[in-house]
């Protein structure tokens, strides 16, 4: 439930809800140093007016963007991602020169976390990354996945919610159940604060 989750895993999901009631991707991520302390937070911008290049707009990446590299020792620092970083941010990371990674849901459709085994250039950068995995998972993918069944009822195909619903079926069912009812639409709308709408999740995925 959501108290069980650390200050920093709540700041994560606070971003990725953000994102979810401004219509972008529900993603978050934030970075911490070397104490614990949250120095940046940010979501996925996606679909924010200001946003020019909207296919680059990822949590990740917009929050190592933001980095003052002159200010802090990069390999250091940790950073929070509420989604398995894809291609892009995974390069970032690297090239930011982040040593630790720690994600909440395995993205089984564009996740590069393998590619630290895999890729020569990857595994000599020794970046460190753990999966978070439970219920952060689950809420994670529950999320998303009902933001990817509002992109298929707009007659779009989804090869992201087919992925979803391999890797975690439990979740993806629960986004069916309440993609019908409309509720996290619902819940944004009404300015529902995050931790009642991840304490409502947890109930629905208990219910399966």
């Amino acid at each position: 439930m959501w108290n069980d989750l650390s200050c920093i895993w709540q700041a994560a999901f606070r971003e990725a809800w953000e994102a979810f009631c401004a219509g972008c991707i529900p993603i978050g991520a934030v970075i911490c140093d070397k104490d614990g302390n949250i120095i940046l937070r940010e979501h996925n911008r996606n679909n924010e007016p200001q946003t020019l290049n909207t296919r680059m707009a990822h949590a990740e990446a917009n929050a190592l963007r933001r980095l003052d590299t002159r200010k802090y020792d990069t390999r250091s620092l940790t950073l929070y991602t509420t989604m398995e970083p894809c291609p892009m941010c995974m390069g970032t990371i690297l090239m930011t020169n982040i040593k630790r990674v720690r994600y909440a849901a395995e993205d089984s459709y564009c996740g590069m976390v393998h590619l630290l085994q895999t890729e020569p250039y990857y595994s000599q950068k020794k970046v460190s990354c753990i999966p978070e995995g439970g219920e952060a998972e689950e809420f994670q993918i529950t999320i998303q996945a009902y933001f990817e069944l509002g992109y298929i009822k707009q007659g779009n195909k989804s090869d992201v919610f087919d992925k979803f619903m391999e890797h975690c079926p439990q979740a993806a069912k629960a986004a069916e159940r309440l993609y019908a009812e409309k509720w996290f639409d619902k819940a944004a709308e009404s300015k529902t604060d995050v931790s009642e709408v991840y304490d409502h999740i947890m109930d629905v995925l208990r219910e399966r």
